[in-house]
């Protein structure tokens, strides 16, 4: 076993940059949890879509992308077996609301802010 200059070998060396790695990484999953509160209404209503889109346990290919004119959010993605998710949301409302529709087939119609709460408390 060779010695660094700070006394680890280098297997513990290893050890220590895995466990700090595994930290780092709970700590960006603790962040990404956070972006709800700071973001702006189009990212809020895209956490929020990927959030329904989960609790249904479907499987995403790819993560809708959003798109904002005025007061109305538009986004597209779609899930591994093919259908296509859209999303279609008011932000001018109080609250402001949202419909995701997967296949043609409306599966969530409501308050944006109720799917970041339940999504909140479901990690907290």
């Amino acid at each position: 076993m060779t010695r660094t200059p700070n006394g680890f070998g280098t297997t513990g060396a290893a050890a220590v940059i895995a466990t700090m790695l595994l930290a780092l990484t709970g700590c960006a999953s603790q962040i990404g949890g956070l972006a709800p509160v700071g973001g702006d209404a189009l990212t809020g209503v895209r956490i929020a879509a990927v959030d329904v889109l989960l609790e249904r346990k479907l499987e995403i290919l790819e993560v809708p992308v959003c798109t904002q004119v005025a007061k109305a959010v538009s986004c597209v993605g779609s899930l591994i077996d093919g259908s296509v998710v859209t999303v279609e949301a008011d932000v001018s409302t109080t609250p402001d609301t949202m419909t995701v529709t997967v296949g043609g087939e409306t599966i969530y119609d409501g308050d944006v802010q109720a799917v970041l709460d339940r999504a909140a408390q479901a990690t907290g």
